[in-house]
């Protein structure tokens, strides 16, 4: 394994009298710092892990060991661009050769990376949003279609940060810098070795070998792995390899006291029939709340998915007690999803009806109770509103909360949304599913540092699945057909082929507990009048209808919960609005 420390720089191009300027150093205050007239040599820093550090070592002919800055800077002198390719891991990383600069994060997103340009010819970059929002070469305003964006979907997706004038690089996307300015475009995905479409059979055969070299190699050098294990097919399967080449594994599962989340006694199940010790971890309210009051003072802008803080204490405990933890994300983004009938109805039929008719149509359904459920086929705003994950504001909530006139075309959701036809429900939700990186992981990892790492993230798996047949990787009744057929292979199905709760969390109850201490302290109208940002009226309003019993608005309040937080550590990053 090959780490690297997260990273900032600048770097400033020649004009006329003025030399070239380079900059980069460590965030956290180690490494090299690299500054003065720049010559033509190629600097490189790298946050995260890269898995083949070995490999490409000896294919440039460095010694092993050669420090990650070095190898990066010697593959893209010899390779380019291509050496993009070439990486397999979880990172993101900044090239520099002459005056021109190079960012790039992996397919996963897991780590983060932003730039700022300056008008100066100059550019600032840093995998920590902060330290942009506070460098001497921007003046960062909080962006308004931001804001509305995080309103209607709880995060803030990739380019776009809650800072107008910041940037986030999306995830697979090469950003080139210059004096020419900045061009972006997707990294081309590499060519899955071992291509395989003779019989579905060999299919499975080639995945495995994929997935047991992927684990392998994540495992590697660990004195005491362990392997989320949540009860559903990604996990499992990952446990039920890892458990084929590591003696001593440990599964971990996150449990809840209520039957309506807890996935413990399925994975129970499945580590026994794997011969593991299996640790099942069970949070308190008070741990909860310190890991929610975590995140609002380290995240770098607010998040308001409600499993991020059982996220947060499961990674600490790892952390402290494994040196490698194996973790099933990738699988859905790789293999795509197909929506629920309900939503591809109201996708490629409901959504040519006039509003208005919908509107009409979905307060009769619900008048009559055995029709009721029918109603989300015809009531939305957007069709678009059917595949979000959470219950956000809707558009028309949101101009009243921001007194403004509100778009959400802009938002990476919707532009995602909008370049499938109607009937290409398979291909819109998969390509939503990459769009929509999971940032509960990223602020997760960025908190707490914990060693966890993404078989299926891998390069080569990755590339393998994505190339497969649609038939291989979803049929009506079937999905994850191949992963199913794997996983059957290593445990009998009747263990783990049973409805999948998700890794969910008890919001309403959180939310209500203690007397409504989260809504009394982080909805209080004298912070939100001091801000400015938001209607008090209306932030009140949602508290007090919340409180009287209207459990429809958990998600709701919840985002206002967590802006709230986050806002009360971070006000002062904030200028005025955009």
């Amino acid at each position: 394994m090959t780490f690297g420390d997260g990273f900032r720089g600048h770097l400033r191009a020649a004009t006329t009298g003025i030399p070239a300027c380079f900059e980069v150093a460590s965030t956290s205050g180690s490494g090299t710092t690299f500054n003065g007239v720049l010559s033509g040599e190629t600097t490189a820093a790298c946050h995260g892990e890269i898995y083949n550090a070995r490999d490409l070592c000896n294919q440039l002919g460095l010694t092993a060991g050669t420090p990650l800055p070095q190898l990066l800077a010697a593959g893209w002198q010899r390779w380019s661009a291509d050496l993009l390719l070439r990486l397999d891991g979880v990172f993101a990383l900044a090239i520099r050769q002459g005056d021109e600069l190079l960012l790039f994060r992996d397919a996963s997103g897991l780590r983060n990376l932003y730039f700022h340009t300056g008008r100066c010819g100059e550019i600032t970059f840093s995998t920590d949003l902060a330290s942009l929002a506070v460098s001497p070469n921007s003046a960062p305003r909080l962006g308004r279609r931001s804001l509305h964006e995080y309103l209607r979907f709880l995060e803030i997706a990739p380019p776009h940060t809650l800072f107008e004038d910041i940037t986030a690089v999306e995830a697979g996307q090469v950003v080139r810098w210059s004096t020419h300015g900045v061009e972006a475009g997707m990294l081309a995905a590499p060519r899955a070795r071992g291509r395989v479409t003779s019989s579905f059979t060999a299919a499975v055969d080639a995945l495995d070998a994929h997935l047991q070299r992927s684990v392998r190699t994540r495992l590697e050098g660990a004195t005491r792995p362990a392997a989320f294990l949540s009860g559903g097919i990604d996990s499992a399967l990952l446990c039920a390899i890892a458990a084929q080449h590591r003696k001593g594994l440990t599964a971990v599962t996150v449990g809840f006291d209520s039957a309506a989340y807890d996935e413990s006694p399925v994975a129970q199940r499945i580590a026994s029939h794997l011969g593991i010790t299996h640790q099942i971890l069970r949070f308190d309210r008070q741990d909860h709340l310190a890991a929610f009051e975590r995140l609002g003072r380290a995240a770098d802008q607010p998040l308001a998915d409600p499993a991020s803080m059982a996220t947060v204490l499961a990674f600490d405990h790892c952390r402290a007690h494994f040196d490698a933890v194996l973790d099933g994300t990738g699988a859905d983004e790789s293999l795509g999803m197909m929506p629920p009938r309900h939503v591809r109805l109201a996708v490629q039929y409901a959504s040519v009806l006039p509003a208005r008719l919908r509107s009409v149509m979905a307060r009769s359904l619900r008048a009559v109770p055995a029709l009721a459920g029918y109603a989300p086929i015809v009531d939305f705003e957007h069709p678009a509103d059917t595949l979000a994950r959470w219950h956000g504001f809707t558009r028309q909530q949101i101009e009243q909360l921001c007194g403004e006139p509100v778009s959400l075309a802009h938002s990476q959701f919707h532009k995602t949304f909008d370049r499938y036809p109607r009937h290409a429900h398979l291909e819109r939700y998969s390509a939503l599913l990459n769009a929509m990186t999971s940032d509960r992981l990223n602020q997760a990892l960025l908190v707490t540092d914990a060693p966890v790492r993404f078989p299926f993230w891998d390069t080569e798996t990755d590339g393998f699945i994505r190339q497969l047949r649609t038939d291989y990787r979803y049929l009506p009744g079937q999905p994850k057909r191949i992963l199913r057929a794997l996983l059957a292979r290593y445990v009998p199905t009747a263990i783990w082929d049973l409805p999948k709760h998700g890794f969910n969390f008890p919001l309403s109850e959180f939310l209500s507990g203690d007397n409504f201490l989260l809504l009394r302290r982080h909805l209080a109208p004298e912070r939100w009048r001091a801000r400015g940002l938001l209607s008090v009226e209306q932030v009140q309003r949602y508290g007090r209808d919340f409180m009287a019993g209207d459990q429809r608005l958990a998600f709701r309040v919840w985002a206002l919960v967590v802006l709230g937080a986050w806002l009360e550590h971070h006000d002062g990053l904030l200028g005025r609005s955009a």
